[in-house]
């Protein structure tokens, strides 16, 4: 027997979020219902200037409860393309937009109950651009050297998951441009 979603059910509507009752056939004929969190797609952004620094935030994060220090993120716009998405969050989040946005690929942020995807660009040719934050962001931008945010993320001074994930992404094109 193959297994297949049966049905769905929306159980509750939240900003940017639904959460939805699915009705799955497992592959041995049984079927079980799960809880799936019906995400937005989001883009990550690692922007390095030319001296080879990275642009990150730091902000406080409810589900953290703490400060986390971050690559540029954000949920994307209905009808956004990741691209134009990128862009606008490297704006409104570090005030730069860049020359170069080159695509890394993406991943699912938590597949087992989210359907959130994750584009993942690296930004590169910064220049200034600032749009204004969204209202309930407060972030403090970050600078620093491309090889201590390595070594950060490998020590564990880097504890967000879209953060690392990128940095993982990004190692290739990095290299390739003689920037690690």
């Amino acid at each position: 027997m193959e297994q297949a979603i049966l049905s769905r059910k929306t159980l509750m509507q939240l900003r940017p979020f639904d959460v939805e009752r699915v009705r799955f056939r497992l592959p041995d004929g049984r079927e079980r219902d799960y809880d799936l969190v019906q995400h937005v797609d989001a883009v990550t952004i690692l922007p390095v200037d030319e001296q080879g620094r990275v642009y990150l935030v730091r902000q406080y994060r409810i589900g953290a409860e703490q400060e986390l220090l971050e690559l540029p993120a954000g949920v994307m716009d209905p009808g956004e393309e990741p691209l134009v998405s990128a862009h606008r969050e490297l704006r409104e989040e570090i005030g730069k937009d860049c020359g170069e946005m080159i695509p890394l690929g993406g991943f699912y942020m938590a597949a087992g109950y989210s359907s959130e995807y994750m584009h993942v660009f690296l930004a590169l040719k910064l220049k200034d651009s600032p749009l204004e934050q969204d209202d309930d962001e407060f972030l403090t931008t970050v600078v620093m050297p491309l090889s201590e945010l390595m070594t950060a993320a490998q020590e564990g001074g880097l504890i967000d998951g879209k953060s690392l994930s990128t940095l993982l992404l990004a190692q290739r094109e990095l290299r390739a441009r003689g920037l690690l």
